[in-house]
């Protein structure tokens, strides 16, 4: 993987291989011995022998480690470390067989078959891009280690949004899409020989041999690698390179499946870390489940829910009081402290009223025990005006209302801008509610309070009208302990 593949002509009685410079064939890997084997050549036969000289870590021939001098055959595979050399027998004026060109589909078996034969190759690759961490690196380094292994000109592999600028990018679109339409690997050893616009586009181009392989995801194409010879020196592109760029395509698509994954995890932490600037835990969690299983915001639909209606009373009194700055800063706390205690007890924000708050719980995240956190949300509210009111010496009041039951909820808007609704009767009587319980009072609907009987203190109020409504609601006022500027 260090340098391109390189051709070596055996001719003479004996050639050694191994470490030590004075070799014929020099391999510089820590796992060669200084002399690892030589080769034998028989010029009567014209055959050719290899012989293992003692080496520590052993020579392989097709897979299995030399244990005496073998004869070698045309294709046999040798290993030396991660050193791979393949024996081929040419007879002068005889075409190779390893030239042929042609395409083939890529077939789970093919790929399987090609990827064992080059195992040593791809286990190099592998230890190379399994340490990229972005998908540019990770195009690069398969570009880079194609070119060097196959030792083409050039090689560029490219995404599949980018196959509309194949023309652009400089390769003969006949070809490339050939291989994309088909997810079929292209080998043309020489293209001289090919007639019509595919010699046109490639001559064009000074090419010579091509390459040309998708990257297959099942049937999906990822992206494609494609290579070509410019230099009319280098011999074609054969079989065992068109072997070898389909074994590391495989690899490929592995590197660009999981850079894919990679970015998209990085995409969702990086919404969901803005999301949770504006929005509660439980909220962005909710909005995050609907993305994962339907691609989309929630839409609106039923839910069960308690919703908490908190409103400052005689806010423009106060105004006046206080002056537009302070009391600018003072409506800036309250937001603040108020959108605590919702979250706090696991309750999304639903929208900011001018000088109140309205919650639910229930709809997301932990939706048990919704109606009692509700409840708890709201006495905390109130005690937090008693806390404001001391640190102001000043009298802030508000009314808080709690009702249970079933609304429509979800996300509705725009694509410029989307907001949570919710809708339903049991929104209109906790608005109705919290317009009854100033100053600094806790009144909850029939619903809720079935919920957390014995929980809290409460008193029965009796039958209240809520403006619009042509039925009375019972409500009952939850008690608070110690209250402070409480009437």
């Amino acid at each position: 993987m260090e340098g391109e593949p390189r051709e070596y002509s055996i001719a003479s009685e004996t050639t050694t291989i191994g470490r030590r410079p004075e070799n014929d064939i020099v391999i510089l890997d820590l796992s060669a011995s200084r002399v690892h084997a030589e080769f034998l050549y028989d010029e009567e036969a014209d055959g050719l022998q290899l012989r293992d000289l003692g080496s520590t870590n052993g020579t392989y021939v097709n897979h299995e480690r030399l244990e005496a001098t073998c004869h070698l055959a045309h294709n046999d595979v040798i290993r030396i470390g991660e050193h791979v050399i393949h024996a081929q027998h040419r007879v002068p004026g005889e075409g190779s067989d390893s030239l042929r060109g042609g395409t083939q589909i890529l077939t789970r078996d093919v790929v399987l078959e090609y990827i064992d034969t080059h195992a040593v190759l791809m286990y190099e690759a592998a230890r190379k891009l399994n340490t990229v961490m972005d998908i540019e690196t990770a195009l690069h380094e398969v570009s880079e280690l194609m070119q060097r292994a196959l030792g083409a000109d050039r090689c560029e592999v490219i995404l599949a949004e980018q196959f509309d600028r194949l023309k652009e990018l400089g390769f003969p679109t006949s070809i490339a899409r050939t291989a994309i339409d088909n997810r079929a690997a292209v080998n043309i050893p020489d293209i001289a020989s090919q007639k019509g616009i595919l010699r046109e586009s490639a001559f064009l181009l000074r090419v010579r041999s091509v390459l040309c392989v998708p990257i297959l995801s099942g049937d999906k194409v990822l992206g494609l690698v494609y290579m070509y010879k410019t230099d009319p020196e280098k011999r074609p592109f054969d079989q065992r390179d068109f072997q070898l760029a389909v074994a590391i395509s495989h690899q490929a698509a592995l590197t660009i499946q999981r850079m894919h994954l990679m970015e998209r995890i990085r995409e969702e932490q990086r919404v969901r870390q803005l999301l949770q600037r504006f929005v509660s835990p439980a909220e962005a969690d909710f909005i995050f489940q609907n993305l994962q299983t339907a691609g989309a915001l929630p839409d609106l639909a039923e839910h069960r829910v308690t919703v908490v209606f908190a409103d400052i009373a005689d806010s423009t009194g106060m105004a006046e009081r206080m002056g537009p700055k302070r009391f600018g800063e003072t409506l800036s706390r309250y937001y603040q402290e108020m959108t605590n205690i919702v979250f706090q007890f696991g309750g999304m924000v639903d929208k900011y009223l001018g000088d109140g708050v309205m919650a639910l719980f229930g709809m997301s995240g932990d939706t048990t025990n919704h109606e009692q956190r509700a409840v708890e949300a709201g006495l905390q509210m109130l005690a937090l005006m008693d806390a404001l009111s001391q640190e102001m010496n000043d009298r802030l009041y508000i009314g808080v209302g709690v009702n249970t039951g079933e609304v429509v909820a979800g996300y509705v808007g725009t694509k410029q801008r989307v907001e949570l609704t919710v809708l339903g009767d049991t929104v209109n009587v906790a608005a109705g509610l919290q317009a009854m319980a100033r100053p600094n009072r806790l009144l909850i609907g029939p619903a809720t309070m079935a919920a957390i009987v014995g929980q809290f203190s409460t008193r029965r109020v009796g039958p209240v009208v809520v403006k619009g409504r042509t039925r009375n609601i019972q409500a009952h006022e939850v008690l608070r302990k110690d209250a402070v500027f409480s009437g």
